[in-house]
């Protein structure tokens, strides 16, 4: 049982990290907002410590099973994760893309057996969601009780479309963003404004909403 790997951080791709120890390479599956957290903070090429989950990963009728390793930061984030991987049905893979809100929220939701919140986790579904409370209620207490807490996992979203998006986007590519927080900002200020004439009408609400979520961040 591997629990803890400490080590270099020498890459970060596809939602995996690489750390070297002794001379030795451990490819390791992070959730993918956790990933992009640590590669944006520069701590590739710096020393870091995984809490890890060894699994075997079954593969066809015709292959063999691998051995791998899913790793957080945090020791809490690991025992949440344990935790959630035991329903049925809700296997590593499908876990790590259904973490796009806080531990802290989703544990909530199951205590609180809001079966439609945790059904709007991605891969998730309604029949899995009232699974998880069956299995998991009254045992995620501690884990909604925490703090603070960022979202361990990227919803992903389809890139907005049309002429209007797309120019809107090509302004912030220019200013600098990440093709992904473009579009990310273009759809979301789509969502809420659908009737934009304009991608300059679009540009001016971005930046709106943008100045009111970093008020509420404070």
């Amino acid at each position: 049982m591997i629990s803890c790997i400490k080590g270099t951080l020498t890459q970060i791709s596809d939602g995996c990290a690489l750390v070297e120890n002794g001379g030795l390479f451990y490819e390791i599956s992070l959730p993918s907002a956790l990933a992009e957290r640590l590669k944006e903070n520069g701590q590739i090429g710096t020393e870091i410590e995984f809490k890890t989950i060894y699994y075997i990963e079954a593969g066809d009728k015709k292959s063999s099973h691998y051995p791998k390793l899913v790793g957080f930061t945090d020791v809490i984030d690991r025992e949440f994760f344990s935790l959630i991987t035991r329903v049925p049905g809700l296997g590593v893979k499908k876990a790590l893309k259904s973490l796009v809100l806080p531990i802290r929220d989703i544990a909530t939701a199951i205590e609180t057996k809001d079966s439609a919140a945790l059904s709007r986790l991605p891969g998730v579904g309604a029949r899995l969601a009232e699974k998880i409370i069956a299995e998991l209620h009254g045992k995620t207490a501690k884990f909604g009780l925490a703090k603070t807490g960022e979202a361990l996992a990227k919803a992903t979203k389809k890139a907005p479309s049309g002429p209007i998006a797309g120019e809107a986007i090509e302004v912030l590519l220019q200013l600098q963003y990440k093709k992904a927080e473009a579009e990310e900002m273009v759809a979301r200020t789509l969502d809420a404004n659908p009737k934009v004439t304009s991608s300059e009408q679009l540009i001016s609400l971005v930046f709106r909403m943008e100045q009111e979520r970093k008020q509420v961040r404070g």
